[in-house]
């Protein structure tokens, strides 16, 4: 049984197709909380203030 479960994770963590890719990513948002999207959006605006995408003051 266990090895049953690490072949899952495995199949999960390493996906073999761009389809399957996206497939995880969009699944791994759809799961996130409000607060772990507001992480990321923060993060996001960071980012973009840093390299000047913005007009930050």
């Amino acid at each position: 049984m266990a090895n049953d479960k690490s072949t899952l994770t495995d199949e999960r963590l390493y996906p073999a197709t761009w389809d399957e890719v996206k497939e995880v990513e969009l699944d791994d948002a759809l799961r996130a909380t409000p607060a772990q999207r507001l992480a990321w959006l923060e993060e996001a605006l960071k980012l973009a203030w840093m390299v000047g995408a913005t007009k930050g003051e």
